[in-house]
């Protein structure tokens, strides 16, 4: 239901009596989590209506609801001078319910074809980033064809335009290899951030020496995501506790190969971690709380793009002039998007040995003058700090809006963006409360994209072992005593890995 057709300009908007709700925040009616996620994402102030109380229904002037949902769609809570607008439209044309792709947290194979090759790798089911800009597009259409104004906070704090980060992940005990690493790495310090595995490097000194230049964080004790919540609660703080005592102050943490799940992060929130960063919940997106089936996680994602150099050596490509165009193509497309443009690899017996790499993602950043070099952890702290504000948007006639925050801070400084179609005019936001003249603005066509790759799921056929496998969360990573056995399957495990250990040291005396 859309109680209006009408379509204005943005001078008629804003010459509109101003006795009406603000044009934002957007009130959400009893819809699901997944607009949620995505308009905080956009930077789109909205509230939660709970109850349909007068003072809160004055708040905005759009209430969404959602049809497909008979409890949103019973009483909806529009009063004079609100516009209902049905979320449900938004859904046409998908195979499946976009609402629900961006919550699902499940994670499968999927293969991209990259400079002749096909790799493969376990991301989430789901492209979410894809989805988002979609489903926003078409709200954001029919908020502005209704009168409305599309004004969200920008991705980066004010004058940035994109941002750059790489990823390490220091997963093998190989010093060597780091070191000759981070001689490669230099121009590319103040961008860096470092996970590490600390039964790899948490006892040697000149490592760690290092990565105290640079910003470090956790990837576990042993390298390995278990399905046991109370295996990945030990395996988290036995880290954390070998980072402490070296000296680090680690507050993020990014999963081995990847890998996500609900236990994993409850065992991050157990530690009061800020972020987390695994593409098997989200890759090539904005950051994002994921959906825990009754509420937000307490952790925040910062996505990356999961092909890494890694993926190319294990197809047979090991040529560093491949590995390297990839990812300055996926950086040039990020930043096209307006994304941040954050890649990730390995030191040993990878980057270490192709420094030609790390030279092109150098050469490339500097093309960019308004580029924020920044660490993962840095960006997550402006994200959450962007997610806290609370502003509004009030038409006051002749032209012009007041766009006034609840709760100013200064600690970064923020740019607002105003959309309309394909275009943005970019302001700074230097008080708590301004006037914006629109018919004065000056906007901007958004940058040609450059297209990536698209992943293809891949389903490999059933396979019994595999299936075996999964259900006793196989892995040889952990040394077997340090193997939970506190439950059947655990137990299970144990065994059959002192059996497989008896087995190969019987081979190896032979």
């Amino acid at each position: 239901m859309i109680t209006s057709t009408a379509t204005v300009s943005l001078s008629e908007l804003a010459s509109a009596a101003t006795t009406g709700p603000p044009l934002l925040p957007l009130l959400l009616w009893k819809t699901p989590p997944g607009l949620e996620m995505i308009l905080r994402q956009e930077g789109i102030p909205f509230e939660t209506i709970h109850e349909p109380h007068p003072i809160v229904l004055h708040r905005g002037r759009f209430v969404l609801f959602d049809s497909q949902s008979e409890e949103s769609a019973r009483g909806i809570p529009v009063g004079v001078d609100q516009v209902a607008i049905d979320i449900n439209t938004l859904r046409n044309g998908w195979a499946n319910d976009p609402f629900a792709a961006l919550i699902d947290t499940q994670a499968g194979l999927c293969s991209w074809t990259i400079a002749g090759v096909s790799l493969t790798e376990r991301v989430a089911a789901f492209d979410k980033g894809s989805i988002r800009r979609a489903l926003l597009a078409r709200l954001r259409e029919e908020v502005t064809r209704l009168g409305g104004l599309w004004i969200r906070l920008a991705v980066f704090p004010y004058p940035y335009r994109a941002a750059f980060n790489l990823r390490l992940d220091l997963d093998e005990p190989i010093p060597t290899d780091y070191h000759r690493f981070a001689d490669a790495r230099r121009p590319l310090d103040d961008c860096t951030t470092h996970f590490v595995s600390t039964a790899a490097y948490g006892l040697d000194e000149s490592v760690l020496t290092d990565l105290k230049h640079v910003d470090t964080q956790s990837h576990g004790h042993f390298h390995v995501v278990y399905r046991d919540p109370a295996s990945n609660r030990r395996n988290l703080e036995r880290a954390h506790d070998c980072l402490i005592a070296a000296g680090f102050d680690p507050v993020g943490f990014a999963a081995p190969e990847g890998r996500w799940n609900p236990g994993l992060d409850a065992a991050i929130e157990r530690l009061g971690y800020r972020y987390s960063s695994d593409f098997s919940v989200g890759y090539d997106d904005l950051p994002f709380f994921p959906w825990r089936g009754d509420r937000f996680s307490k952790v925040l994602q910062v996505p990356i793009h999961p092909i890494c150099e890694g993926l190319f050596l294990n197809a047979g490509r090991d040529d560093a002039a491949s590995i390297a165009t990839h990812l300055v193509k996926v950086v040039r497309a990020r930043i096209d998007q307006g994304e941040p443009a954050f890649v990730y690899g390995h030191p040993e017996r990878r980057l270490a040995r192709f420094p030609e790499v790390l030279a092109a993602l150098a050469r490339e950043i500097e093309r960019y003058d308004l580029l924020w070099r920044t660490t993962l952890t840095e960006f997550s702290h402006w994200w959450a700090w962007r997610g806290q504000r609370r502003w509004s948007v009030i038409a006051r006639g002749s032209g012009r809006v007041e766009v006034a925050f609840e709760d100013w801070s200064d600690s970064y400084p923020l740019t607002l963006e105003i959309v309309r179609g394909s275009h943005v005019a970019s302001l700074p936001m230097v008080r708590p409360r301004g006037t914006l003249q629109l018919d004065g603005l000056s906007f901007e066509r958004a940058t040609a994209r450059v297209d990536l790759p698209t992943p293809s799921a891949v389903r490999p056929p059933f396979s019994l072992k595999a299936a075996v496998r999964s259900a006793i969360d196989w892995e040889t990573i952990t040394p077997v005593e340090e193997l939970d056995d506190s439950s059947p399957c655990l137990l299970l495990k144990k065994t059959l890995r002192r059996v497989r250990d008896r087995w190969k040291s019987k081979v190896y005396i032979k």
